[in-house]
């Protein structure tokens, strides 16, 4: 049998892989580890208040406190509810002579959340892990271990 020597077209498909290779490691191995580091460093216990509206009695019911929230679409823990109020919900209505009244709305709760977590403050504002926004008056996907409902962060105190 005749050896098979290796040609140029097999010498440079090795060559891709290994770089490929240690482009992967130093991506995940050493500059991931680099940057995890920073932000632990920096990351602050904060307590903030979120706001959840129009949610009946099931969906109070099933946020405790204690429970972990989470960002639904990163699976990032945003804390822990340190804290939950709820009062009836109530909606503006606009009455036959014109005037807009606030009426209760039935059956319906407006839900306040005190929430503990670690929060990072950046040039670019507060995130949590690093990696969630969380700004004031923007609405976002949370999700705990019985609920799935959408929150408003009203206020991160200092």
């Amino acid at each position: 049998m005749a050896k098979k020597r290796p040609n140029i077209v097999d010498i440079l498909i090795i060559v891709v892989i290994v770089a490929l290779c240690a482009v992967a490691v130093l991506k995940f191995g050493v500059v991931n580890k680099e940057e995890s580091a920073g932000v632990d460093a920096s990351a602050e216990q904060r307590t903030y208040t979120a706001f959840i509206d129009e949610v009946r009695m099931a969906t109070v019911n099933a946020l405790h406190e204690g429970d972990k929230i989470f960002d639904e679409k990163t699976g990032i823990c945003l804390g822990t509810i340190t804290k939950v109020d709820y009062k009836p919900f109530m909606k503006n209505v606009l009455q036959n002579d014109g005037t807009i009244t606030a009426v209760e709305f039935p059956d319906y709760y407006s839900v306040t959340l005190t929430i503990e977590g670690p929060v990072i403050e950046k040039e670019e504002g507060y995130f949590a892990e690093g990696i969630v926004e969380m700004k004031a008056n923007s609405e976002m996907n949370v999700a705990t271990k019985y609920a799935k409902p959408v929150m408003k962060i009203t206020s991160i105190q200092e």
